[in-house]
């Protein structure tokens, strides 16, 4: 068992000891934040154009700082690439800062960060109860996956009848979540399993699942290799349409609709090159050379979510998924009442960085006017 727990932290303590690797500085906030540089400017990039279409280069802001709350490399590659591929130079941006911070909404709202990449209605519920200007600019993860996992002595449905399952904090997305995906199962959450809250995030519930604190719990799409090393599987997955996370501008940001759309242009350029699956060993290889170690079952997860639909490949989404996830969340009261998406996005730069990158309009203009 001790060598088991060993194993596991380490598996889940990598991407941090990563961070820390390449960290640059660090705030004395309470959030604990850390400071990175993205990416040295090593790859050849010619001097851009005077004007790319529909962005407007020589006002771009050379220097960007972006927030991320998350140190798992997924949400750091594009990024990455970006810079080191040379595609932000070709838009006019010099350098790209990441910041890791537990709440990347204050440092966003107060200026000290231009981008955020964080939760699609956590953003905008900040938004609508401030009522300040965050444009919501484009989708990063799109695919919502759906995960029951289990521990080594349940095998099948039948095998749940009793037992303890967490898909987080009450009334919390994956609570709704995971209570919905048993019942789809044929599995009744109020009488067949016992519910329980707990605190943390997924890692902290694949480390309940492993120790048998929970019998299973609501897991992501990286934890399967070593939640199956350790006996156990996913019992129950599906993964769902959903603009779970996206890019947001500051408010001083949203003013510089050139700069924006420059950054969603390298990034989205980044993305369709993570995305192309001949492309994988390139990338891991240049997220290595940042710090990051890669368990073996975050290399194992990469088809499943860096492809063009988990990790959207045109920054676009569905009105319709986008009304129904909104909806959802106003229901479990995260988002307020009566809040109207289409007030909360800033589609403008995203169209011009889909010009530029000749890729069609997503969402269609029409539809979200």
């Amino acid at each position: 068992m001790l060598k088991t727990w060993k194993a596991l932290v380490a598996a889940l303590l990598l991407p941090l000891m990563a961070v820390a690797l390449i960290a640059c500085g660090s705030s004395s906030d309470d959030d604990s934040s850390s400071a990175s540089t993205a990416a040295d400017t090593t790859a050849a990039a010619e001097t851009p154009a005077a004007r790319a279409d529909g962005i407007d280069v020589a006002k771009v802001k050379k220097d960007l700082t972006v927030g991320v709350d998350n140190p798992y490399y997924l949400f750091h590659e594009d990024i990455i690439i970006a810079q080191e591929k040379g595609y932000f130079r070709e838009y006019g941006i010099d350098n790209v800062r990441i910041v890791e911070t537990e709440n990347p909404l204050p440092p966003l709202i107060g200026g000290s960060l231009d981008f955020m990449l964080y939760d699609t209605d956590t953003t905008m519920a900040a938004a609508a109860k401030s009522g300040t200007t965050l444009p919501y600019l484009a989708v990063y993860l799109g695919g919502e996956a759906n995960i029951l996992g289990v521990g080594k002595d349940i095998k099948t449905p039948e095998d749940l009848k009793g037992k303890t399952i967490t898909g987080g904090q009450f009334d919390s997305r994956n609570d709704f979540l995971i209570r919905q995906l048993l019942r789809e199962n044929g599995i009744d959450p109020d009488k067949d399993v016992k519910i329980v809250s707990t605190g943390g995030q997924s890692n902290e519930r694949l480390q309940a699942v492993i120790a048998g604190t929970v019998d299973g719990a609501s897991l992501q799409l990286r934890h399967r290799k070593l939640l199956e090393d350790e006996g156990g599987q996913f019992l129950f997955e599906r993964t769902d349409r959903v603009p779970q996370v996206g890019w947001s501008a500051s408010p001083d940001m949203a003013k510089d609709p050139d700069t924006m759309a420059a950054f969603l242009a390298a990034t989205l350029r980044a993305r369709q090159f993570i995305t192309d699956q001949a492309n994988k060993d390139e990338v891991l290889s240049i997220i290595r050379d940042k710090g990051f170690d890669l368990p073996a079952d975050y290399i194992a997860a990469y088809p499943d979510e860096n492809n063009t639909e988990y990790h959207v490949v045109d920054g676009g989404f569905d009105p319709a998924d986008m009304d129904r996830f909104v909806d959802q969340q106003i229901e479990l009261r995260i988002i307020p009442a009566g809040t109207d998406w289409r007030d909360m996005v800033d589609l403008e730069p995203l169209w011009t960085a889909q010009r530029e990158l000749g890729i069609p309009l997503n969402p269609d203009p029409a539809s979200v006017r």
